[in-house]
């Protein structure tokens, strides 16, 4: 039996609060470009979501220890060597956390579509290949931009849909709008990415995962992620002019110089245990603070169509 400490780190269950902002990224979306979204199928998608996050964060656990060829890594680095925990245990734990998506996507699949079952498919695939597989993505220098782009991207247009589905109203058109919304999310989840990666650059190697800031080397890995934080902040008011967002968004500008103070210490010194904390607090408040004002917008809206 798992206790809660234990349990807590290996589905790594902090990460999962992002889960809940999608959800609300995608109902401002929607009220703010159809007027409507269906909550029962968003909060039972927000369900699915929840538990297929810590179901893929125990896989990642559990196959990272598994796959390690380092002694170092399974006994100093690793919740499982460090906690000394039995495989047949976390194993266990890992297949009942899949019950509840199975069952939740198997209604939402039969209530609105293979849609459903195509978007669930890929994001479950891709969480799963991140470190499992002959070629493992976190062992590949394409690992960083699928996890950014499955979280940030694939999650928000699955939402969408459940949220607009029995409307007709989700499209092609639809689908690239969730698309550009959700970029300068994409590329604040990249840095996350990048920055986990410069921290685990000699423990990646010494397992024999060659990453992107392993291909590219850690000042460049570094340089890239500051252009990348740059690309978040510019597009959001790229996408302002092009009323793909409300003007009101405008103001996530304004965190520009708070966040990069938070991120000085790590551009100083890459370490997963002091700095690395850093660049994730960042993200979500940057990536909060975006999806806040898009529902105020929305609300905004709503409350002029009101008057």
């Amino acid at each position: 039996m798992l206790d809660r400490k234990l349990f807590s780190e290996l589905s790594e269950i902090k990460t999962t609060t992002l889960d809940l902002a999608w959800l609300l990224l995608a109902i401002a979306f929607t009220y703010l470009n159809y007027g409507t979204f269906n909550l029962l199928y968003g909060i039972l998608g927000f369900i699915a979501v929840f538990f297929i996050h810590l179901f893929i964060n125990f896989h990642n656990n559990y196959m990272d220890y598994k796959n390690s060829t380092s002694q170092e890594y399974r006994e100093k680095i690793s919740t499982i060597g460090i906690n000394r925990e039995s495989l047949a245990i976390v194993k266990k734990w890992m297949y009942g956390l899949a019950i509840f998506p199975l069952v939740i996507g198997a209604f939402l699949i039969y209530q609105t579509g293979w849609i459903t079952l195509a978007i669930g498919v890929v994001g479950v695939a891709i969480g799963l290949l991140y470190s499992s597989g002959p070629k493992p993505l976190n062992s590949t220098m394409f690992g960083e931009a699928a996890v950014a782009i499955a979280i940030s991207q694939l999650i928000p247009i699955a939402y969408s849909y459940l949220g607009l589905a029995g409307t007709a109203k989700f499209d092609s058109s639809t689908a690239i709008s969730v698309i550009l919304v959700s970029l300068p999310n994409t590329f604040a989840f990249f840095c996350a990415e990048l920055s986990n990666g410069t921290c685990d650059l000699e423990a990646d190697l010494k397992n024999g995962r060659y990453t992107l800031v392993s291909k590219v080397g850690k000042a460049n890995a570094l340089s890239l992620f500051k252009a990348s934080w740059a690309l978040a902040f510019l597009l959001v008011p790229i996408l302002a002019l092009m009323k793909v967002v409300p003007y009101i968004t405008l103001l996530t500008v304004l965190l520009y110089p708070n966040i990069w103070d938070d991120l000085r210490p790590y551009l100083k010194e890459q370490v997963k245990t002091k700095t690395y904390p850093l660049v994730i607090k960042a993200v979500s408040k940057f990536s909060v603070t975006y999806i806040f004002l898009i529902a105020v917008g929305a609300i905004i809206k709503l409350v002029m169509s009101v008057f």
